[in-house]
């Protein structure tokens, strides 16, 4: 007689055509389509998601009266079945939660969903503790301020675990470097915090005076930018490594790119991958790395870090993926006195200007100047309040810039060619 043993079970359901944000309609709809469930199924869950959310509605009015808001009870379904589905996502596959949706009564489903959502906001709390003590020294304001207490932490004190658990009730303006896909309440901060804590946990290696400069480098506003912290020092220390030097450091020379050019610059993506793997083990050997966690966290983010360098040496514009540091210390400072103080319409004008400034390349100011010349007054005669308004603002601009900068876009402007 012939033994089978070891065949895996052929599933049904594709886990990959069920929604991370609304897995219970997701898996009805499939289980529907692929035959798992038929017409008198869905017809008896959906009334017993009725009752349910009579049963909640209810309590939410504590008692006191039969009606409700239809958005008030579309918020509380869409609670109910977030937390069944959350659930549902437990078990072992897909085919396995249709059989438990079959046999085991919604309620039921939802009790068992409701006590992972307690378990997860509370080992979430303890994430958020945990990044609160391994969060950067750094000044970037959307960094800040979604750490802070009006930031995520405004989701540990509003939170409603049983008529909104699929809310996310918190100010997140932070981009990480592998964001948080297909995921709502909960399950959304507990992944985001988890991805920040390790992100965090791989620029500790760099000291906050090493990646100010490297931030700054990139831009001189960098605090105000949606810039995330560990995808830089990851793609610089990478460089670091590919060009053995100093990964710690972070700092990076034009030498150091064209090197690095020169020994990438004919793999193909294949080689390109290989490469930057054996730097990667290089960055974990001089950094310590041990952690499995922060491993696979940095390797997800590779593929990304790759691209950019691909494009890089097709273009010639690895200096564009691999940023110099800048010590701002040893920068020449711009030192002015007080005036007049500038009307409060007029500074906010000026302001966004200078947002727009801030998004242009060096020749693309210079071709501004040529079109708003500001060098003298005669320059200035016979032109509209407007654009009178548009040479001061972009002479205030350049004014204030780096000299090197601010010399190189003049230079720039001269050799301009009139059509």
């Amino acid at each position: 007689m012939m033994k089978i043993a070891n065949i895996e079970k052929r599933l049904i359901i594709d886990s990959h055509n069920l929604s991370g944000q609304f897995y219970f309609n997701s898996i009805l709809q499939e289980a529907y389509a692929n035959g798992l469930l038929n017409e008198y199924d869905i017809e008896n869950m959906q009334l017993q998601c009725i009752s349910l959310l009579a049963n909640k509605c209810e309590r939410y009015n504590m008692g006191v009266s039969s009606s409700i808001r239809i958005e008030i009870a579309e918020r509380i379904m869409k609670s109910n079945l977030y937390t069944i589905g959350l659930y549902l996502k437990t078990l072992p596959d897909p085919d396995y939660a249709v059989y438990e949706l079959k046999t085991v009564k919604i309620y039921e489903l939802y009790e068992r969903g409701r006590k992972l959502i307690d378990s997860r906001f509370n080992t979430a709390k303890i994430i958020y503790h945990m990044v609160q003590k391994n969060k950067l020294d750094t000044p970037n304001h959307s960094y800040v301020s979604t750490l802070g207490e009006e930031g995520i932490g405004t989701f540990f004190n509003t939170y409603d675990l049983e008529y909104d658990a699929h809310d996310i009730p918190a100010s997140i303006d932070y981009q990480l470097c592998n964001p948080v896909d297909d995921l709502i309440g909960i399950e959304f901060i507990h992944k985001y915090l988890e991805n920040l804590y390790l992100e965090n946990e791989f620029c500790m290696n760099f000291s906050p005076k090493n990646i100010h400069r490297l931030l700054y480098g990139y831009d001189r506003r960098y605090e105000d930018l949606l810039i995330n912290v560990f995808e830089q020092v990851l793609t610089v220390s990478l460089g670091c490594a590919l060009a053995g030097g100093s990964i710690r450091e972070l700092k990076i020379s034009q030498e150091d790119i064209q090197c690095i050019y020169e020994k990438l610059q004919g793999y193909d993506k294949q080689g390109l991958m290989l490469s930057i793997q054996k730097a990667i083990k290089n960055i974990y050997e001089e950094l310590d790395i041990r952690d499995t966690s922060l491993k696979k966290y940095i390797e997800r983010s590779l593929p990304k870090i790759a691209s950019n360098i691909e494009i890089g040496l097709k273009l010639n514009t690895l200096n564009k993926v691999f940023i110099n540091s800048v010590n701002p210390d040893l920068e020449s400072k711009i030192h002015f006195e007080s005036g007049v103080k500038m009307d409060d319409e007029e500074y906010r004008k000026l302001e966004e200007y200078i947002s727009l400034f801030n998004t242009l390349e060096d020749i693309e100011i210079a071709v501004m100047i040529r079109r708003h010349p500001f060098y003298s007054d005669i320059q200035a005669v016979d032109i509209s309040e407007k654009e009178h308004k548009i040479r001061l603002y972009l002479k205030r601009y350049i004014s204030e810039l780096p000299d090197k900068r601010r010399e190189q876009i003049i230079q720039i402007e001269k050799n301009l060619m009139e059509d």
